[in-house]
């Protein structure tokens, strides 16, 4: 296993799913951090500059790195926002949906209360036993901080402690620039076709932690790589063990009986915000009793390989926070929660257990 940590030269472009055709939208916007399956990609073809494969030869590309559907054996984690302090990469993670302020300028954060529902919620087609209720009676409209660190995210977890999220401003800025459209046959601008792209520039010291956890053994430990929209730099070094921590994913022990999963990635559900079952994932049957998530993510991209769009789909977001009991002995099967792309980084958890509140 092998833990890369990139840095941008200059300013990043992932763009999000919504469409920018020409004279369809004026606006580019950034999704950031970009999704596992983006950062996938961008190993991928460096591992295939590395390996000296043309770009443009198919056969030669399937045989070494696969497709998206294959990945010849590459397994991910990440990727994870990240910065370094006093020597060591500190990973942040997006700030739990269940998170509650509990002061009026909403610095400081504390996860809401599960309480059981007479007669249940009714979301969509199932109904969820508990509601999740503010903690106290703070009423604000400042949001809180986007991030917690690592340290901060295990307490809020596992101890339920009030922690201190951090602006997305702490970590990247974004930049507009404005741009026209260019008739390259004449030579000059076009009419009416100004769009504007949104960037991402890294603060100092910021990058995105990725763990190799299988295949690619001869990855290059160091360099520079082509990544998002123009190819834009990402130099990267291998960490050492003395500069990380892996933190402990999933749960490898029974589940406590009732316990809640945090998604740090996001994760795909062919129902949208849950799957069809749950038993693919737990070694016994559960019981889903509340949910907090805010609004789903649209991902998609282009297939160069096979030169085509890919299609857009909703994607349950990093930070999403799902309740669970059983009755005992249940285990996860993986370090996943996701039905599609757990090799890429996807549906990446932490457990933690929860207490039910009384009425």
């Amino acid at each position: 296993m092998s833990i890369l940590f990139m840095q941008a030269e200059d300013v990043l472009l992932f763009r999000d799913g919504r469409p920018f055709n020409a004279g369809s939208d004026h606006e580019a916007r950034s999704l950031f951090p970009p999704p596992p399956s983006v950062i996938q990609g961008v190993l991928r073809s460096h591992y295939l500059v590395h390996k000296n494969i043309p770009l443009s030869d198919s056969v030669a590309i399937r045989q070494l790195v696969g497709d998206s559907a294959n990945p010849k054996g590459l397994r991910l984690r990440g990727p994870f926002l990240a910065r370094r302090e006093n020597g060591r990469v500190v990973c942040y993670f997006p700030t739990p949906a269940d998170a509650y302020p509990v002061d009026e300028k909403a610095e400081r954060v504390v996860p809401m209360k599960a309480a059981m529902n007479p007669g249940g919620c009714v979301w969509a087609s199932a109904t969820l036993p508990y509601l999740l209720q503010r903690p106290n009676n703070i009423i604000t409209k400042t949001a809180p901080g986007e991030y917690l660190s690592e340290q901060a995210l295990l307490e809020y977890l596992e101890q339920g402690k009030e922690v201190t999220p951090i602006k997305a401003t702490d970590l990247y800025v974004t930049e507009r620039r404005l741009g026209i459209r260019t008739d390259l046959q004449r030579l000059s601008t076009v009419e009416g076709m100004l769009y504007e792209v949104e960037f991402i520039r890294l603060c100092k010291d910021v990058g995105l932690v990725v763990e190799i956890l299988e295949g690619y053994p001869d990855f290059p430990p160091q360099g520079v790589m082509r990544a998002g929209g123009e190819g834009r730099a990402l130099r990267y070094t291998t960490l050492k063990e003395e500069e990380f921590t892996p933190l402990s994913w999933g749960c490898t022990d029974e589940l406590p009986r009732f316990f809640k999963v945090y998604f740090a990635t996001p994760a795909y559900f062919s129902q949208g915000w849950k799957p069809a079952s749950w038993q693919p994932f737990f070694t016994g049957e559960v019981k889903l009793e509340a949910v907090a998530l805010s609004r789903y993510q649209v991902l998609g991209g282009y297939d160069l390989l096979n030169h085509r769009q890919k299609p857009a789909r909703r994607f349950v977001p990093a930070g999403s926070v799902y309740y669970f009991s059983h009755a005992g002995g249940v285990r996860l099967f993986q370090q996943t929660i996701t039905e599609e792309g757990a090799a890429m980084g996807f549906g990446q958890v932490m457990i933690a257990s929860w207490k039910p509140e009384k009425k």
